[in-house]
């Protein structure tokens, strides 16, 4: 019988000396009914480079948690395929001290340890279906915008922008990817207001 495929809802990326605050982070989002996927749990038979870009690629969300001092280069590498995916980033900084996170995490929602809690709820509401309400904030913050969806599609940073403003204006944290999608499905209804291409 062909073995079922996990899909997962985060990825959990983390230096091997933090594996112990990894699992009670990963303990958080279990309790909140969240699939986490943790590199520390796959076992010698696994395919352990094409798994890990897998289940990143698949996963709705990238949590890292970082600690004091430098970070390891493997996060940049993570960092980097997430946001060229559209996938939401956390950022948990464990233990005191100066973190010296490198300039590009500033793009990214930080949070202490701590405060856990809140990226789980954040995660949690991105999972929900979109109401009527969430529908109305994108295509407030889409006119905002004032770039079109087939010109969104083909410009990352333009869809960065978006995200940032959606969140910014109803804490609204959904992936590029989904987000998009909505957008398309609004205008196929009619529901999302034309826009013209700027001179």
């Amino acid at each position: 019988m062909p073995r079922i495929k996990k899909t997962y809802d985060i990825f959990l990326s983390y230096s091997s000396d933090l594996q112990s605050q990894a699992e009670v982070v990963a303990k958080k989002f279990a309790d909140a009914g969240l699939a986490v996927f943790d590199l520390s749990e796959l076992g010698p038979a696994h395919n352990v480079v094409e798994e890990t870009w897998q289940a990143l690629a698949e996963s709705w969300a990238l949590v890292v948690i970082v600690k004091p001092g430098a970070t390891p280069p493997s996060v940049a590498v993570e960092i980097g395929a997430a946001s060229a995916w559209q996938k939401p980033i956390y950022i948990l900084l464990e233990g005191e001290g100066e973190h010296h996170l490198p300039a590009y995490f500033s793009k990214y929602e930080t949070f202490k340890s701590s405060e856990i809690g809140k990226v789980v709820e954040l995660i949690s509401k991105g999972l929900k279906p979109l109401n009527d309400k969430d529908r109305q904030a994108l295509a407030k913050a889409y006119v905002e915008l004032r770039i079109p969806t087939d010109r969104l599609l083909r410009e990352p940073t333009s869809i960065e922008r978006l995200k940032n403003t959606l969140w910014k204006e109803s804490g609204l944290m959904i992936s590029g990817e989904r987000m998009m999608q909505e957008l398309i499905r609004l205008r196929k209804r009619g529901r999302l207001p034309t826009i013209g291409n700027r001179k």
